[in-house]
This record gives C-alpha cells, sequence and structure tokens, in this order.
C-alpha cells in the first residue's frame, strides 16, 4: 500500500541478499548451533594439478575476489541516485480550529496546499554523473587488482608447493642412499671397520628424518594457504605438478614498462581520479550558477462563519519561481581551487605509481635473470660436479684414501645443492608471478614471449661408477646385508 500520492513500496530484496540476511541472523541469535563449521573437502581439489586450474577455481570462487565485484555493483548504483531530480516537498497548511482560521475579504481560509520542485542548475545533474561514473571505474580497477592480487597469491602458493615437494621428494631418494651407505659401513665394521661410521651413518638418518619432519609440515602450510586461496576446506590436499613449464625471462624491458601504463589496474585508477577529479573542478565552477525552486500553490476560501459580507469563496491558486543567490564568492573560489589541487594531487600520484611500478619491473627482472642464471649454474655445473666428487670420494674411501667422514659430507652438500636447485625453480616461478602482478597481465601474452622447457625433478644423488669411471651416470644398486666394498661398488675403479 502507498503511503502517499507518487509514493510506492520498496522492491523486494533479492535471492542472494535474502539468504546472506537469514544466515546472519542465524548466526548472531544462535551462535552454538551444530554443524560443521568449516567447509566440506572436495576431492577434485585434491591432488596434483596445473597452477592455472587453481587460478581459475580462486577467480570463481575467492571470497575478496567476489566482495570487490558487489562493491562495483553497489557504485553503480550511485549513479542513478545523484543524476536524479530532488524529491518534491508537498506541504499542507490546515487551521484545526475554525474559528481562529485567517479571514480575508474572500472568505474563511481554513486549509492551503503547496507542491513545489527544485532543478538545478543545467548541467549539475551530468557532471554528478559523471563523477560517480569514473569513481565506478575506479571500483572496477580495485577488482582487476583483486584479481591479480588473487593470482599472484594462488602461484606464489602454487611454486612453494612445488619447492616442498622437490625438497621431500629429493630428501626421501636421499634417505635410501644414506640407508645403502649404513649397510655398507656396518658390513665394513663386521670386517674390522670402524663403528664411527655407522655411527655417523645413523647420525645422518636421524638428521634426515628431522629434515622430512620440518619439510612436511612446510608442505602442510602450503596447502592450507592454498586452500584458503581457493575458499575450500582447510583440510584439502591440493599438490602441485612435478613438471611445471616457466616463460623465459623478457629481454625487452621496455616492452614491460609500456605493457604496464595500458595495464596495471593501479595507474588506470589513477588516470580515472585525474578524470574524477576533474568533472569536480567543472561541478565545482557550475556552482556559481543558480539552482531554481518552481511550485504551485492552492487556497481553499469559504464563505462559512464569514465576516466580510462580499466573500465570494473563491480559491485562490499560485505559482511560486524561486532561485539560490550564490553570492559567497570566497566559498566558491575555494571549491574550484580544492578541485584543482586534488587533480594535481592524482597527477603527481600518477607519476610516484608509474615509478614505483617500473622499479618493481626492473629489480623483478633481475631477479628472475639472476635466478635462472642460478639455475643454469647448478644444473650444468655444480650438482653435476657435486655428484663426481661423491662418487670419487666413495672409490678412494674402498682403498683407504678418505675415511667415512667426508664421504657425509660429501653427501650432504650434493643434498643442499639439489634442494638448492628446487628452491631456485621455485623462486623462478615465484618472481614470474610478481612481475604480471607489477605489469597488469599475463607475461605469455607479450610479444617476443615463449614459454620455456617444463621444470623436471632435480635427479637422485650418487650414480654408480662402473669400470672405475667417476663420470658415469647410473645409481648405485641397494646392497645386501654381510657385503663387501667390492660388492658395493662393483668395479676396479680407482679414485682420481
Amino acid at each position: 500500500m502507498s503511503l502517499g500520492t507518487g509514493c510506492a513500496t520498496a522492491p523486494p530484496p533479492s535471492a542472494d541478499y535474502s539468504q546472506v540476511a537469514y544466515q546472519a541472523g542465524l548466526a548472531a541469535c544462535f551462535p552454538q548451533l551444530d554443524g560443521p563449521v568449516t567447509l566440506p573437502v572436495e576431492d577434485d581439489l585434491n591432488g596434483s594439478h596445473p597452477v592455472d586450474f587453481y587460478v581459475l577455481t580462486a577467480l570463481e570462487r575467492n571470497p575478496e575476489l567476489l566482495a570487490a565485484t558487489h562493491r562495483v555493483a553497489a557504485q553503480s548504483e550511485r549513479i542513478p541516485q545523484v543524476t536524479a531530480l530532488d524529491d518534491p516537498m508537498l506541504s499542507d497548511t490546515f487551521y484545526p480550529l475554525e474559528d481562529h482560521s485567517l479571514q480575508t475579504a474572500g472568505g474563511r481560509l481554513p486549509n492551503t496546499l503547496s507542491l513545489s520542485q527544485k532543478f538545478p542548475w543545467l548541467s549539475k545533474l551530468r557532471v554528478r554523473g559523471e563523477v560517480e561514473e569514473q569513481e565506478t571505474k575506479i571500483a572496477l580497477t580495485q577488482v582487476a587488482q583483486t584479481q591479480l592480487r588473487v593470482i599472484e597469491q594462488v602461484k606464489l602458493t602454487y611454486y612453494e608447493l612445488f619447492a616442498n615437494q622437490q625438497a621431500i621428494e629429493i630428501t626421501e631418494s636421499s634417505r635410501e642412499l644414506l640407508e645403502d651407505l649404513l649397510q655398507f659401513a656396518e658390513a665394513r665394521y663386521r670386517t674390522g671397520g670402524s663403528q664411527q661410521d655407522v655411527l655417523r651413518a645413523q647420525l645422518e638418518l636421524d638428521r634426515i628424518q628431522d629434515q622430512l619432519i620440518q619439510l612436511n609440515r612446510a608442505l602442510d602450510v602450503s596447502q592450507a594457504d592454498l586452500a584458503e586461496l581457493l575458499h575450500t576446506s582447510p583440510d584439502a590436499e591440493p599438490m602441485a605438478e612435478k613438471e611445471i613449464a616457466l616463460d623465459d625471462v623478457p629481454k625487452q624491458i621496455d616492452s614491460l614498462y609500456e605493457a604496464a601504463v595500458q595495464c596495471r589496474p593501479e595507474l588506470q585508477a589513477r588516470l580515472h581520479a585525474i578524470v574524477r577529479d576533474q568533472r569536480k573542478r567543472e561541478l565545482a565552477c557550475l556552482q556559481y550558477y543558480p539552482d531554481f525552486n518552481v511550485g504551485l500553490g492552492w487556497q481553499a476560501v469559504t464563505t462559512d462563519n464569514a465576516i466580510a459580507r462580499n466573500a465570494n469563496g473563491n480559491d485562490n491558486y499560485q505559482v511560486t519561481v524561486g532561485l539560490s543567490l550564490p553570492i559567497w564568492q570566497d566559498k566558491l573560489r575555494a571549491g574550484v581551487r580544492e578541485a584543482e589541487y586534488r587533480v594535481l594531487e592524482d597527477a603527481r600520484r600518477y607519476d610516484a605509481e608509474r615509478d614505483e611500478t617500473f622499479r618493481q619491473i626492473r629489480r623483478l627482472i633481475a631477479q628472475a635473470d639472476a635466478h635462472q642464471q642460478q639455475i643454469e649454474l647448478f644444473s650444468e655445473s655444480i650438482i653435476p660436479r657435486a655428484e663426481q666428487t661423491l662418487r670419487v670420494s666413495v672409490a678412494d674411501y674402498r682403498v683407504g684414501k678418505v675415511d667415512f667422514l667426508q664421504i657425509i659430507d660429501n653427501y650432504n652438500e650434493l643434498l643442499r645443492f639439489q634442494i638448492q636447485l628446487a628452491r631456485l625453480r621455485a623462486n623462478l616461478g615465484q618472481t614470474f608471478a610478481s612481475i604480471e602482478r607489477a605489469v597488469g597481465c599475463q607475461l605469455a601474452t607479450l610479444p617476443e614471449f615463449t614459454t620455456g622447457p617444463p621444470i623436471e625433478a632435480a635427479p637422485a644423488p650418487a650414480p654408480e661408477p662402473k669400470d672405475g669411471s667417476a663420470d658415469d651416470k647410473d645409481l648405485p644398486k641397494k646392497p645386501q646385508p654381510d657385503v663387501d666394498l667390492i660388492d658395493f661398488f662393483p668395479g676396479e675403479g680407482q679414485s682420481s
């Protein structure tokens, strides 16, 4: 039922609003309701998936991103509000006591009804709408910022998962080799060797087990972080693939600068802020012009108990026209100057944001280039030489040239290098994710940017020498108990 002339009831609430309001009411009134407080575990999110799978999932359901989307929808509803006229004013003046009502020569005036409408100066409503339109565009850039931030966080977490998984796999493979060395040390001890070698190998196994505990804890933390971004159960077990493809480091950094100017939402937001405050200056200038007020009036006239003998009872009708007087020039000039200073502020903030963007890109490109060079160095030089050093030390230990402690040191060094290589590969992927966040678009969409080869797991340590060759790539076979050094490393290899 309408409340008065021209009034209507509010529209019914949307289904989403009703559901949220209902759930919020239940939570406020019945905080101890039975039922799970976490989201259910989704099997399709468990196991290994490519990074794009998790990115798309997060973009569909991340609460922070959905909130930013609703903020844009809310901001867009500001435009019809500011571009509409003010509500008209309907007023009624009446005298409850008839004997005390106003009288004129035409008769008694028991009731006066008036209707007025305010009309702002031409273009004011249009400019107000343009201001809110720019605010909506700024809100859209904030959605884009949230999207890029979610994508970056998913990729950072994903490559952290990759690093932890690779470290666990490398460490477990190394533990198997260390168990082989322990069996060999025990066999050597039974034939007159030192018990210290056995104890040292056992100590290293305990240390490896401690390292695996820490790596598994880091893996659980990464999975929980990724589950939060995916808006799923914290008990989910997402995993990274064993092989991931990474792009090459771009050589033309100027193209990244140009792409950032066009794509980075923070820069676009600054540009929209400049346009917004320019529209505000235009609106401040329009305040020099008056606003109008137009009204209609009706006055009832009656001859009942009229004092005047010539009262005719003819009703009165009136038209009123008014306008505002913008005479306070200091206030108006201050409004214009304020808007101009806002424009200058936005322009300088745009320059600062652009400089910060270029700095980030330059720093991240240098970091990615360093990671890529380190990966090549570790893959092609450091790790192969560490493997050769371990094989040679084992061969020297067979002829009594080095002690068992040297083998353990070489083993630990190789293990550290292989884990460091896995970490460098993950860091390179994370750096690429940060570059995409700084630029504002995916690197694969830029010209002269090709996808690199897949990243594979680091090879297992300690190849087995054959026929005395320290450069052979085969792994040692697991020995049986009560074996001799000759059985563990067959052949007549000598130390180099």
